[in-house]
Parts: C-alpha cells; sequence; structure tokens
C-alpha cells in the first residue's frame, strides 16, 4: 500500500489494531504481575529442619539432606528417606492408584505423593530433575488445564479466515495482475485499493487480542476478590457451571467445630470420655477441624500414657490409640465402629438429624494394627460437635438456585447431619440424601442424578459423582481442600480449592481461595459469566465484517455485477463500521456485567447473531449495485447504509438495554453522526470517508431512508427467528442429555 502511494486515511484500521495492542499487553502484563504476586502467597512452601528449628521454605530453595516435616495434606516436594513418624502416602499422581501406602522410619517416599494420614521428618534425597516424579514427566505437581473452547473456536475462525483470504487474495491478484506490471500506474493504485480493502475488511482485527484483553481484566478481577487464577482459559467454564459440588464443612458452615455435649454411656466419667479423646487427637497429630475442636475444649486435661496411635484418614473413617495399660481406643462416626448397642445408636440419630456431628469413643482389649478390620467394639460414650452456618449461606445459595446453578453436597459425614445443615441453608432438594457407605462405583454412578446430598463419601466415590454428572452433560464446578478432594477436582471442570487446604488440594485446582471464603463463589461465577456473555457480543461485532467481506468479495469475483468486476470498497470506507461500531464498542461490551446464564456451544452463539445482520449488510450492497447506474453512486449508498446500519447492529447486540449500554450506544451513534457531518463538509480531508456527497440528491436520500428501514424490519424479524430456532435447538440439547438414562 505504500508503494501504491496510498493516502494516510486508508490506513484509519491501524488505529484499532495498535489500540488493541497496547491495551491488551497493558492488561495482560498487570494481570499476570498481579497474578504473581498472589502465587507467592499461595505458592507450595516446606517445612525444612534447620538449626534445630522448623523454617517454612519455598519448594525451589529446598537442598540436598535438608530435613522436611510433612503431615496430613502436605505434597512432597523432593524424592528422600523417612527418618522419623509415620505416614500414609497417596502415590495416585504418579501410579494411578489411589490406594493409601504406610511408610514408616527407612522407608523411601516420593515427590508428588500427598500425605493422607499421620506426620514424619524425611530427609532429602533427589531434587529438582532427579526426582522420580520428573524422570517419569509425571504432572503430579501440576494441575489439569481447563478445556478451552473459546480457544479452540477462534482458532477455527481464523484457519478458515486464512483459507478465504489465500484464495481469494489470490484469484484478486491473478485477476489484476496486469496492471501490477506498472506500480507508477493508477490501475496498479486502484487494484491495491480494492485488494486491499478486501482483505482488510476480512480480518476481523484485534478479535483474538481482545480475547486475551476480556480473559486479563476477568483474572484481574477474580484477583481483586482474593481468588487466584492457575488457568485463565478456566473463566470460559466458570461461566458455563450448572452444577456446583461442595463439602459441607467450611462452605455451608464455617468449619470452627465446638464441643456441644459430652456423654458417657458406660461406666467411666464423662471427664474421663473427654480425656480419652484428648488423648487420642494429641496421640494422633491429627489437625482436621474435628481434632482441633477436641484440642480447644479438653487441652486442660491431663493425657493417658500412650505408646502408639493410628491417624484418622478417609478411608479408614477412624483413628485409634494405644494405651499403656492395653487397651485400644477407636474414634469415629458410629457407622464405622462396630457395634450391637441399639440405643446408642437412636441416641446418636436424635443429635444427627438436628445436623450436629456425633463421635463414637470404644475400647478393645488388645493392640489394633493398621490394616485390621474392626470387630465389635465396647462402646464407652459419645462426643456431639456442632457446627455453625455461615451467615451469609443462604443468601449465596439463592443466588445460585436463581442463576441456573444447581447445588449438591458430598460430604464424608453423616446424610441426615449434612442434610439438616443444607435445609436451614436453603437448599433445594435438601431431603434427598443417600449414605454411600459400602456402594460400587457403578452403584454410585448410578444414583448420583436423583440425589442431592450424599453422605459418608469416599475420595473414589466423590470422583465417581463428579464424573456421573458430567456424563449426564453438566458442567461441573467442585470445591475442597483436603488430600481427600483431590481425585474429585482434577475430573471436575473447574476445580476451586482453599488455600487454608493442603497443598495437594490447591496444586491440582484451576482457582485458588486465598481467603477460603464460600462468599466469594456467586461472584466468582459471576465474573466467569460476564467475561463470556461480553466475549460472545464483541466477537460477533467483529464477524459480521468478516462474513459480509467474504460474500461481497465472492460475488463480485464471480461478475454478477455490471457495474464493476471487482470487489469496489477500500478501507477507508470501513472508518465508521471499523473503528465506531467494532474497535470503540466490542472493547466497551466486553468490559461490562453480565450475568445471564450461558448455554450452547461459543461459536453457535456467536453466529446467531452474526448471520442475520451479515445478511442485510450484504444485501445492501447487491441491491445498490442492481439499483443505481454508476459504480460511484452504488459505492456512496452502499458505504452510506452499511455505515448507519452499523450503528442499528450495535444497538441490537447491546439489548437488553441498562446504563450502561445505553450511554455505549448513544454515544458512538452521536460520534458517527459528527464524522458523517464532520466529513460532509470537508471539514478534516484526515477523515475521508470515501463518500461522494455531491452525487445524492433528495431522491437518493429517500431511498436510502426507505431501504435502511425495511432493512431493520427485516433485521427484526430474522432477529427474532434466529432467537427462537437457537433456543429451540438449546431445549433439544437439554432433552437429550438424558437419552441414555
Amino acid at each position: 500500500m505504500i508503494i501504491a502511494k496510498i493516502e494516510i486515511d486508508h490506513f484509519s484500521f491501524l488505529v484499532v489494531l495498535v489500540a488493541n495492542i497496547g491495551i491488551g499487553l497493558y492488561q495482560d502484563i498487570r494481570a499476570r504481575k498481579l497474578i504473581d504476586k498472589l502465587k507467592v502467597i499461595s505458592s507450595v512452601k516446606a517445612n525444612v529442619l534447620r538449626d534445630s528449628q522448623l523454617v517454612s521454605v519455598k519448594a525451589n530453595e529446598v537442598v540436598l539432606s535438608d530435613v522436611i516435616e510433612i503431615k496430613q495434606g502436605s505434597q512432597l516436594v523432593c524424592d528422600g528417606v523417612i527418618v522419623d513418624g509415620f505416614v500414609e502416602l497417596n502415590e495416585s499422581l504418579l501410579t494411578g492408584e489411589s490406594a493409601n501406602i504406610s511408610k514408616k522410619t527407612g522407608d523411601n517416599v516420593f515427590s508428588g505423593s500427598f500425605v493422607t494420614a499421620g506426620r514424619a521428618l524425611y530427609r532429602v534425597e533427589h531434587i529438582a530433575s532427579e526426582n522420580y516424579s520428573e524422570k517419569l514427566m509425571s504432572n503430579a505437581k501440576k494441575f489439569k488445564r481447563a478445556k478451552s473452547e473459546i480457544l479452540a473456536s477462534i482458532k477455527g475462525i481464523f484457519k478458515v479466515i486464512t483459507v478465504f483470504v489465500v484464495v481469494l487474495g489470490g484469484v484478486q491478484i491473478g485477476l489484476k495482475w496486469s496492471s501490477f506490471k506498472n506500480i507508477h500506474s493508477e490501475d496498479f493504485q486502484n487494484s491495491v485499493r480494492g485488494i486491499s480493502g478486501s482483505l482488510v475488511a476480512m480480518v476481523p482485527i484485534g478479535m483474538y487480542l481482545l480475547t486475551s484483553i476480556t480473559l486479563a481484566v476477568g483474572a484481574i478481577r477474580l484477583a481483586k476478590r482474593k481468588m487466584l487464577t492457575q488457568d485463565m482459559y478456566c473463566i470460559e467454564t466458570l461461566a458455563r457451571v450448572d452444577t456446583l459440588c461442595l463439602d459441607k464443612t467450611g462452605t455451608l458452615t464455617d468449619g470452627n467445630l465446638k464441643i456441644y455435649k459430652t456423654i458417657s454411656t458406660s461406666d467411666i466419667s464423662e471427664r474421663d470420655l473427654a480425656k480419652l479423646a484428648y488423648t487420642l487427637v494429641d496421640a494422633t497429630k491429627d489437625e482436621n477441624a474435628t481434632a482441633s475442636a477436641i484440642k480447644n475444649e479438653f487441652s486442660n486435661l491431663n493425657r493417658f500414657d500412650t505408646y502408639s496411635a493410628i491417624p484418622f484418614n478417609s478411608e479408614r473413617k477412624f483413628s485409634a490409640v494405644m494405651l499403656e495399660d492395653g487397651r485400644s481406643i477407636v474414634m469415629g462416626a458410629r457407622e464405622f465402629i462396630p457395634h450391637k448397642n441399639k440405643e446408642i445408636d437412636e441416641m446418636c440419630k436424635e443429635y444427627e438429624k438436628d445436623g450436629m456431628r456425633v463421635l463414637i469413643l470404644a475400647q478393645h482389649s488388645h493392640v489394633i494394627s493398621i490394616d485390621e478390620k474392626l470387630e465389635e467394639s465396647d462402646v464407652l460414650g459419645f462426643i456431639v460437635l456442632r457446627d455453625h452456618i455461615r451467615d451469609d449461606a443462604p443468601e449465596n445459595i439463592k443466588w445460585f438456585k436463581e442463576n441456573g446453578v444447581d447445588i449438591r453436597i458430598i460430604t464424608g459425614d453423616n446424610p441426615e447431619s449434612a442434610a439438616e445443615i443444607a435445609r436451614r441453608a436453603g437448599i433445594e432438594g435438601a431431603d434427598k440424601y443417600i449414605s454411600l457407605e459400602g456402594m460400587s462405583n457403578e452403584e454410585v454412578r448410578h444414583i448420583a442424578r436423583e440425589y442431592t446430598i450424599f453422605g459418608r463419601v469416599t475420595p473414589e466415590q466423590k470422583q465417581m459423582i463428579i464424573e456421573a454428572l458430567k456424563d449426564d452433560g453438566r458442567t461441573v464446578a467442585m470445591t475442597g481442600d483436603g488430600v481427600n478432594d483431590i481425585l474429585a477436582l482434577r475430573v471436575a471442570d473447574c476445580s476451586i480449592a482453599m488455600a487454608s487446604g493442603s497443598d495437594a488440594a490447591k496444586n491440582v485446582s484451576h482457582l485458588v481461595s486465598l481467603d477460603s471464603n464460600f462468599s466469594t463463589l456467586p461472584d466468582v461465577v459471576k465474573e466467569g459469566r460476564r467475561v463470556i456473555n461480553n466475549l460472545q457480543r464483541s466477537v460477533a461485532v467483529f464477524l459480521i465484517k468478516t462474513v459480509f467481506a467474504m460474500v461481497i468479495t465472492t460475488l463480485f469475483l464471480c461478475r454478477i455485477f455490471k457495474l464493476s468486476s471487482g470487489y469496489p470498497f477500500e478501507t477507508n470506507h470501513m472508518f465508521i463500521w471499523e473503528m465506531l461500531s467494532i474497535g470503540v464498542g466490542s472493547l466497551f461490551l466486553s468490559l461490562q456485567p453480565n450475568e445471564e446464564q450461558i448455554k450452547s456451544k461459543f461459536l453457535v452463539n456467536i453466529m446467531f447473531r452474526v448471520l442475520p445482520a451479515a445478511l442485510i449488510q450484504i444485501g445492501f450492497v447487491i441491491f445498490f449495485f442492481c439499483y443505481e447506474k454508476s459504480v460511484d453512486e452504488a459505492i456512496t449508498m452502499s458505504v452510506l447504509a452499511f455505515s448507519i446500519f452499523s450503528l442499528i447492529i450495535l444497538i441490537r447486540i447491546c439489548l437488553p438495554f441498562d446504563i450502561y449500554r445505553v450511554f455505549l450506544a448513544l454515544g458512538i451513534v452521536f460520534v458517527s453522526g459528527i464524522t458523517i457531518v464532520a466529513d460532509y463538509f470537508a471539514a478534516s480531508k484526515k477523515i475521508n470517508l470515501g463518500i461522494e456527497y455531491n452525487l445524492l440528491d433528495k431522491t437518493h436520500v429517500i431511498t436510502l431512508l426507505i431501504v435502511i428501514a425495511i432493512a431493520f424490519v427485516i433485521y427484526i424479524g430474522l432477529s427474532i427467528g434466529a432467537s427462537k430456532l437457537h433456543r429451540y435447538l438449546d431445549q433439544k440439547r437439554e432433552e437429550s442429555k438424558y437419552d441414555h438414562f
């Protein structure tokens, strides 16, 4: 274009491109800086023994021969050997097997494993690339990236556009080849203007960058809500979430368990029962919510003498301590402590119906081994714990209900207790609860759709529930904080971990809540919807012009018009459409709040917006090139028609209106009007829309107004028809989800 000495006004499209690049770089750098700051807060650290003191250091600061403390929830950052203590490790991220493996002094441990129970010290033997996980190229410490439909769709769009640009550009150059022999001739300049106008119009300048900008802004907004985005494209999945799976503790409740009552059902006193409970949790070194409540309440009591302990894990469902007097004390839920005292069961059920947690303490006369299946126990009594429902839980649940997101509670607690908490929090279907104790994976998969509350769930069963819901066509988000949530977090469409939870859970999640606050989840889903809804609007604005340019170029190359044998429009003809309707309009549309629930595929949603508008714009050119008597008249009328109608299309895409979109639409219409007036009076040759106003008479103006009015009616009809067809297809898609049941 420079060789052809094209005027500067023909390069107006570069303003949009440069602006998008500048804003995109700024937002991307800003997002990365903010996320890097947040990563420092949530990054994996290791408790290393140095100078006889435990010091918290970053994982990459660990050196050979360091001694590291590990406990329940920790993820190992290096290979090593246990030098003191006992732990149970889950190596599923390395081996694919989820069974817990016992590790004692002298046993090897591998990076990527996570601790399900116990506490130990291990000495580092390998670091960095020498670690077992690194040699296997394992994803042990990496989260599963969200599948991005947007990224795939946009890449597909650009592939199609590239084919059209190459083919149509090549054909145009071939047809105009004779004019390229003399680069100083007027024919050469006209050919370059036409070809460049065609090709530039086909390319949705800034669309890919706008996608990055929108996602970066989304990440920044989430960061301000203390939500760390570990995968930018998970924001897209958030927008489509229609099912949210929660644990009861820490979401509906605040997780701060309190001892409500200690009840002895044997000849020992309630004080001794409390003393046994404190002895057990102190010996096992458990750090879960139950153990913390017992320690806080009974820490003033003396301990019994012990010599070994079995910590709690989500598979065993009980913990135990061996006393010096030869007894073994076990503690767990009544379903997992075998006994024949039905009266105790009835007493416990009464408390569970009120939403409380009940733990039985029982004794055995022999030493219990870690792999032992408990036989009938001698029940000593039970402890009742109460959890406080978050003040904002009902409000948050109400928001999800009103915005098309189903809630499922998946918990290791008693289902009746969980159902009562869910009922008080306002969860719909809280009366549909079930215990998954003893169920096979196939049985769990079969009933996953039928219930709202799932109790006594194992880690594998959590995974089965998530997979079953996904097979049902749902987009599933999962929140979790413990090692028992990892399998489910890895298979969820979008996984959200709590910063207060285990390292392993944070490492496999797409998002990390840095303040571990359930009340931010509605805002998180809102942000996902805002990003994708606005991105769909903005991308639609870009693609209308692209479809228009492809079809018009093809029609003119087929020489169906008598007035012109080549693409007639130059880059400056698209000034209002390119600069204002697309450039400014799409950018500001992408920033506005939007909480509409998203259905259908990204590309499908876009094309139902694009096709009616593109057909009208194409229709203008066809009509005027058939109706007018000269090329200049046809070009002028076409430019005025598609420039004005691009504003109508923008207004239509802005629907439904709010104050923001009203001011945006009015502002762009006002600036466009000023631009046309300025161009008409030739006040600024720098604008130069390429419109020959001297060719316009009263008949042309009336014709233009009538054509635009008719086009408007047709456009509204096409848009309504497309919307109805879209909704019909959505309904059919929803119905087809359940065909396999």
